[in-house]
């Protein structure tokens, strides 16, 4: 038997004795978990507010861990090899997955949402998910391969350069992955705007150009401080629908607007603030084979995931580390589970 941490409804955390994953499947590992991120997607699981969830339900999904069993097909990974776990899973076959856009099949999952997750002591993965990575990365640091994997494809989407100015609205964890990731690998110049000031100053410690409190005011209109021609990337880090409408409202002519948000609420935009500025609206969604090209810029130092880290629990500490983000956001930046 092992430990395994169940979301048994909204609000409601058990730490339940389940049987231990069967043996792998041909082409399948089982990973000991040794570290894990909990996500802005395992809180709104937790609050019941996000629709994609049923109860109840494993969550984690930014996992961790070491092999302890490989299947008979496995070639390239080997038990006792570290390895950060790919949580995407798609049908394989359809179109969008033949063209390599897995992230969005229309069959998509992600563990630990529309399927049990990574918060338990072993799983069972497809190898083909699976990311060997270097020792010298420590496990808590690890465990941020998954979100910095998001930002990775936010970044790939919006095309940003070293000729991009770049305003993020919304540093949190995702949003700082982005400052790092546009910043320090592709050169460009980077804003970060956010109304908490724990956030800001990480921001600018990761080096951002400018930071911006934008309570009472607008973040667009802010960053002309900085720029003249204001902003030509912007980067919805908080996925509010007034949010979304403000910086089609806002946004300079040319603009490429990267949008991560799940609220389904509606936003008023007008077709002709799009039309007239050629704006784009770039949806960005989970990751799209990013784990090799982040495991890399870790391995060579290009970003700094440990300076996300302010907290860590025990996985059977789940419920104090949900009141700790609950309680006392303006502390609270990337919470890790240790196994």
């Amino acid at each position: 038997m092992m430990k395994a941490v169940y979301i048994v409804e909204p609000h409601v955390i058990e730490y339940r004795d389940i049987p231990e994953p069967p043996a792998p499947l041909d082409d399948e590992v089982t990973i000991e978990l040794k570290a894990a991120g909990i996500c802005g997607t395992d809180v709104h699981i937790y609050h019941g507010v996000h629709a994609a969830a049923k109860y109840p339900r494993i969550p984690g999904h930014e996992l961790v861990g070491i092999i302890t069993a490989v299947g008979s097909e496995v070639k390239e990974l080997q038990i006792g090899d570290r390895v950060a776990i790919d949580p995407v899973v798609s049908c394989g076959q359809c179109f969008l997955c033949q063209e390599g856009r897995h992230n969005i099949c229309h069959q998509v999952m992600c563990l630990g949402v529309q399927t049990d997750g990574g918060f338990t002591e072993k799983i069972n993965v497809k190898a083909e998910r699976v990311y060997k990575f270097n020792p010298q990365i420590p496990w808590e640091e690890a465990a941020l391969v998954e979100p910095y994997s998001i930002g990775a494809q936010m970044v790939d989407r919006g095309r940003i350069t070293a000729n991009d100015r770049v305003l993020i609205i919304g540093g949190g964890p995702i949003g700082l992955t982005v400052l790092q990731i546009a910043q320090n690998v592709q050169g460009a110049q980077v804003i970060v705007a956010d109304i908490l000031p724990n956030r800001l100053e990480l921001a600018k410690e990761m080096g951002a150009l400018a930071v911006i409190n934008p309570q009472g005011k607008s973040a667009i209109q802010e960053s002309y401080d900085y720029w003249s021609q204001g902003p030509n990337v912007i980067v919805d880090a908080v996925g509010s629908a007034k949010i979304l409408e403000q910086t089609v409202q806002e946004a300079p002519h040319g603009t490429r607007i990267i949008e991560i948000g799940f609220n389904s609420e509606e936003s008023r935009i007008r077709p002709v603030d799009i039309t007239k500025k050629e704006l784009e609206i770039i949806g960005s969604r989970m990751n799209k084979h990013k784990f090799p090209e982040v495991l890399q810029w870790f391995k060579e130092g290009k970003i700094q995931p440990r300076l996300l880290i302010s907290h860590r629990f025990s996985y059977t500490e789940l419920d104090k580390a949900m009141g700790i983000i609950e309680k006392e956001p303006t502390k609270v930046c990337k919470v890790i589970l240790d196994f």
